[in-house]
């Protein structure tokens, strides 16, 4: 028989930070050609991300598996303010129960684990989010492939609503390294089509690209949430997930860029800005 009531009964738990970041990681060895320089991606990402937020914010990792490597330096370096270990329950699943765990209005940020974040990269994706009625995720690295398909209801709004404008907007040294990044060479731009252009939207005297991107957005927690999307997949195809936030509201990308893909390796220049030249 017990002895007492537990104390734990009348205790309480810190509050969410109104922000949260959150990236999934998986690295599952060092030593095949492809995930031997993922280690220190993924360190990147998550660094640059803590580092240029500037605000109050509660980081959340949920790691999916990976080698002890990886699984030390997040709890005894790199410290997140929550750390989820698992088995691999694949990226989708494991992005939507980390939303699960928030208020709904918390502004959920995520991240895959090979992003690359510029110093104050969230106030640029939140003033779309304020500013713009019923958006429903926010991107800050804006590429062309991304026009392609999940932008139906958010062009519509903008012909309806904005001055929307369409063309070739997006810098070229953009999709440069969004070529490099995914292992392409930059002559793959040359296949793109007459169809593949850019969508701009300028509403309240505020531009922005309509569309987003799935490596990288903020969205409400709730939002999110709502989507009860599983995946048996590690690796989903993310075009359904895409096309119903384009339902949910706008889909919406910052003019300039302020993450980046970097993919499997840090090449030189990502390297001198992280100043390990």
């Amino acid at each position: 028989m017990r002895v007492g009531q537990n104390p734990n009964k009348a205790a309480t738990v810190a509050p969410y930070a109104p922000v949260a970041l959150a990236v999934v990681t998986h690295l599952p060895n060092t030593t095949t050609a492809y995930h031997s320089q993922r280690l220190e991606v993924v360190k990147a990402c998550l660094t640059s991300m803590r580092e240029g937020v500037h605000c109050e914010h509660t980081f959340m990792v949920w790691d999916n598996g990976s080698i002890p490597e990886l699984k030390d330096w997040l709890q005894f370096v790199f410290k997140p303010d929550i750390l989820i270990l698992s088995r691999n329950i694949g990226k989708i699943n494991a992005r939507s129960s980390m939303a699960g765990m928030l208020p709904g209005k918390t502004i959920f940020c995520y991240s895959d684990d090979d992003m690359l974040f510029d110093d104050n990269w969230l106030a640029p994706q939140n003033d779309l989010m304020v500013n713009f009625p019923n958006v429903a995720c926010v991107t800050g690295y804006p590429v062309r492939t991304a026009f392609r398909w999940g932008i139906e209801n958010t062009v519509a709004w903008a012909r309806a609503h904005g001055k929307l404008e369409v063309g070739t907007f997006i810098p070229q040294a953009y999709e440069d390294d969004f070529a490099l990044s995914i292992g392409r060479e930059i002559e793959w731009h040359k296949n793109y089509t007459d169809n593949d252009v850019d969508y701009r939207v300028t509403y309240n005297g505020i531009q922005a690209y309509c569309t987003s991107h799935h490596c990288q957005f903020i969205t409400h927690a709730g939002t999110l949430a709502s989507l009860e999307h599983f995946d048996h997949n590690a690796m989903a195809d993310e075009k359904p997930f895409d096309l119903a936030m384009d339902k949910l509201g706008l889909r919406l990308a910052t003019i300039q860029r302020v993450a980046r893909h970097i993919g499997n390796r840090l090449d030189e220049n990502i390297r001198s800005q992280l100043c390990l030249a």
